[in-house]
């Protein structure tokens, strides 16, 4: 969804909506202009200077503009790219995310472990469940399958990107139609104010798209519990995904745009991470849905 939609949604909906919009209307305009003061922002959304130098920080933190001497500056980031830099996960963070990824997968299962290192980091994860076959779409994480896996591994066809390992092109997508994919575990960096799961590369974006349709249930791991507002030229929408797990609770925009899409939070013993999901069937390994009778 374009900035310019975004903006003609209202402001009605609450606060929290107002105040994204808002920012959403500094960022195209800085955008547009290339600067922008920040007395002229207050005068032109009626708001006050502190306000607008909050907003400013938090797209500062975003990647979006620099600031310099009261003045917000374009940051050449913020045109469209591939993966921005972010801070990696925390060990305490990971381990519980990879531990309800494990959890919510049953044996005798085909499972696709999509490219990237949150994703890769899953398959230690996997050995301990019995008479799976995992299918890898990344050359780097031969080793570590070969290493951690009793089971049955294949590697997608296809060309190998010579930046990221990752097993792409028209050949690695005809090549899932081999597969009866029980599940398939995708990464996102985070999600967008679009509602829209930020992605590596478009390469990523293409293989995620057809192994999720061709799976009877998807994870996707998301690296940040905060909403982006970020552009981003690989996205993924949230349609057909069953299950969302966050390294920590996500702010309240994100929540309400997971509701509205059709997820609900499911909750089990201890663990800092967020689930959220859109299957109907109750989970194993103790995960249940909020409100759910144990």
């Amino acid at each position: 969804m374009p900035y310019g939609t975004l903006r003609g949604i209202g402001l009605t909906v609450g606060a929290k909506s107002a105040v994204l919009q808002r920012r959403l209307q500094i960022a195209d305009w800085i955008r547009q202009y290339g600067q922008m003061r920040v007395d002229e922002l207050s005068t032109a959304l009626k708001v006050s200077e502190v306000t607008i130098r909050g907003d400013l920080t938090y797209l500062e933190e975003q990647g979006l503009i620099v600031r310099s001497f009261g003045k917000a500056i374009a940051a050449k980031s913020a045109a469209p790219r591939d993966r921005p830099a972010g801070a990696p996960l925390t060990k305490a963070q990971l381990v519980p995310m990879l531990r309800r990824a494990q959890a919510l997968i049953g044996p005798d299962q085909t499972v696709l472990v999509g490219p990237g290192p949150l994703a890769t980091q899953v398959i230690p994860w996997l050995a301990e469940i019995p008479g799976l076959s995992v299918v890898l779409t990344s050359a780097e994480a031969i080793p570590l399958a070969r290493i951690c896996l009793d089971a049955r591994i294949h590697l997608l066809g296809g060309e190998i990107a010579p930046d990221s390992g990752m097993i792409e092109g028209a050949g690695a997508l005809r090549m899932l139609d081999h597969f009866a994919l029980g599940w398939s575990i995708f990464e996102a960096d985070a999600l967008s104010a679009d509602a829209a799961l930020l992605l590596a590369a478009k390469p990523a974006e293409r293989l995620a798209e057809a192994a999720i349709r061709r799976s009877t249930r998807s994870i996707v791991l998301i690296g940040n519990p905060a909403l982006s507002l970020e552009r981003r030229t690989a996205q993924l929408g949230l349609a057909g995904i069953s299950d969302l797990i966050l390294p920590g609770l996500p702010s309240n925009r994100l929540r309400d745009i997971l509701l509205g899409a059709g997820f609900r939070p499911v909750e089990a013993e201890g663990g800092s991470e967020a689930h959220f999901s859109s299957h109907p069937a109750r989970q194993r390994g103790g995960v249940r849905a909020f409100g759910e009778a144990s």
